[in-house]
């Protein structure tokens, strides 16, 4: 057992009162999954599908972020083609018992979940942030099954390579999760993912942003970044006729801007697209992904 968890569970017994307060307030905000659960080796996976349509669009969300944070995406989208969101690890309502939560975790997690839901290809990939790590990897893996790529504002490996880590958010993310089961995050209002959405999320956000499973999703997550990386770079090349849309945040970081650069070599049917909105493109203007999705559906179906 890592010493992290290890002090996790020492301060959850010293701190008893605090805990018992907090499992408390997690099993009074709970709500019920707005999707559908779906049972996998290794998980309890929470799935929200919708559409129809010949191409299945999967949304991949940030770290820290899960399936409803495309709602005001997927029901656009669910317009022209069967789209799914899901929340990975044990983000939102899912639950799993791997022990590490790598990029590939993440693709056979959606694989099997697509299995399971008989959504067949071809798919058209969508990854924010982290979440583009995991897509990459996916269209590299499944090749033959993957017609597009959208890259919203997506990390590039070279952020997690050993060494070139944000220490000061890695040890943001260690004390939330080493104080989460005595609640200290609840009482000092630092939840995991998204503080405002559409109102009729409140009640979701208020639960899924302080469950013990978030906080500990989002520690696995970024202390396996460097594994993750890894398998990015020594993963097959993207197809070069794939076609694939880097749609770029305002960004004052002068690596980040090289990064979404490196991006935008992948392949040779690359689009990179500029914008003057900040990092969750899909929340803040969320027609730019809108667009560029439907653009590649009707490609492929013209």
């Amino acid at each position: 057992m890592e010493i992290t968890t290890v002090l996790r569970n020492i301060l959850g017994v010293l701190a008893f009162p605090l805990t018992s307060w907090n499992l408390a307030m997690n099993k009074i905000n709970e709500t019920a999954p707005p999707g559908e659960m779906i049972q996998t080796k290794h998980s309890n996976v929470h799935t929200i599908v919708s559409g129809k349509g010949e191409v299945t669009v999967i949304l991949e969300a940030g770290l820290g972020s899960g399936s409803i944070d495309w709602c005001y995406v997927q029901p656009e989208i669910s317009k022209f083609a069967k789209v799914i969101s899901y929340d990975r690890g044990n983000y939102g309502w899912s639950r799993t018992s791997r022990k590490r939560l790598t990029s590939l975790d993440s693709v056979e997690e959606i694989k099997e979940v697509l299995e399971k839901l008989n959504l067949q290809p071809p798919y058209l990939l969508v990854g924010h942030s982290f979440g583009g790590l995991s897509m990459r990897l996916f269209a590299s893996m499944y090749p033959d099954e993957v017609i597009g790529l959208v890259l919203e504002d997506a990390v590039h490996e070279n952020q997690y390579i050993a060494g070139n880590e944000n220490q000061k958010f890695k040890m943001l993310i260690i004390f939330g999760y080493v104080t989460s089961l005595m609640g200290i995050p609840r009482l000092v209002k630092q939840k995991v993912g998204r503080k405002f959405l559409s109102k009729e999320y409140d009640k979701h956000l208020k639960y899924i942003g302080y469950t013990l499973g978030a906080y500990k999703a989002m520690y696995r997550e970024y202390i396996d970044s460097s594994l993750s990386a890894k398998q990015l770079l020594e993963s097959k090349p993207l197809r070069e006729d794939l076609p694939l849309i880097v749609v770029s945040a305002e960004n004052p970081s002068e690596q980040w801007k090289q990064q979404q650069l490196l991006l935008s070599t992948l392949t040779n049917k690359t689009e990179h697209i500029q914008t003057k909105v900040g990092h969750s493109i899909h929340l803040e203007e969320p027609k730019i992904l809108i667009d560029n999705i439907k653009k590649l559906v009707v490609e492929r179906d013209g």
